[in-house]
């Protein structure tokens, strides 16, 4: 795997690793990092026959922190995402989100629908997940199903804490609307059936004509990490490879072309 990071007025870590057919870009959630949401839950190793794209993003990890809300609208975020698969030169994607992940996962599709062959949406539902939260208290937020999300991230190494508090108010500004919804591309919900932030999930994909898969036990902290989501989210993405035309035609290995390596 090659680790990068993307010039621009936001840097932006990333990681490419090579592989064959259509590349899947994986997008965390709030309070994670590449790491932890996809390397640490074996989500890259389940996909290591495809090429991988994945990165920090902005206000999380090894990528920049501005701490104005304005600099994490979702379209901001979204176009980071752009950005990316601009420099690696991945024209269509799977994409595999999760929790504010899959929310831009979905802007992602919504914007640029030639670029998003079929979209994985984890931990995802029509309720908006910044609502309700108590935004001038997010560290004592007991009342909202984000608190324990928010402190969760905060309490990691290296987090920086206005970073996440600004995210957070950027997301809340632009709550989720579930219309419209992305046309042309396939979608897979899936979330633990005790996930509180992903309730409504089943009546998304039926608005959508998506598919549901239930992870048993499981809550929004560990359903990333179960089998059973990754083994959903594999044969969902191989269903469009016996499609024809499923494999992109231009879904070769991604490269890091126009990004400065990290030291």
């Amino acid at each position: 795997m090659t680790d990068s990071v993307l010039a621009g007025e936001v840097p932006l870590a990333y990681t490419a690793a090579p592989g064959s057919g259509t590349p899947v870009l994986l997008v965390h959630g709030f309070g994670s990092d590449f790491a932890m949401n996809w390397e640490r839950t074996g989500w890259v190793r389940a996909l290591a026959d495809r090429p991988v794209i994945g990165c920090d993003l902005r206000g999380h990890g090894r990528s920049g922190k501005p701490h104005d809300p304005a600099a994490y609208t979702p379209e901001a975020m979204v176009a980071d995402l752009v950005r990316l698969l601009d420099a690696v030169g991945a024209e269509r994607v799977d994409v595999v989100g999760y929790s504010m992940g899959a929310r831009l996962a979905w802007e992602l599709a919504l914007a640029h629908p030639g670029r998003v062959r079929r979209a994985v949406l984890g931990g995802f539902g029509p309720a908006d997940a910044f609502a309700g939260a108590d935004l001038d208290r997010l560290g004592a937020d007991e009342g909202s199903p984000f608190g324990p999300v928010f402190r969760a991230g905060a309490a990691l190494p290296g987090a920086d804490l206005a970073a996440l508090e600004a995210c957070a108010r950027g997301q809340a500004a632009h709550p989720f609307r579930p219309d419209p919804a992305p046309r042309g591309v396939p979608l897979l919900f899936a979330a633990g059936d005790r996930d509180d932030l992903a309730q409504g999930a089943a009546v998304l994909a039926a608005r959508t004509g998506g598919t549901l898969a239930r992870v048993p036990g499981r809550d929004h902290r560990t359903a990333v990490a179960a089998q059973a989501m990754k083994r959903a989210a594999a044969q969902f993405l191989a269903a469009g490879d016996e499609t024809p035309g499923g494999r992109a035609a231009h879904g070769g290995s991604p490269g890091a072309d126009g990004a400065a390596r990290t030291a």
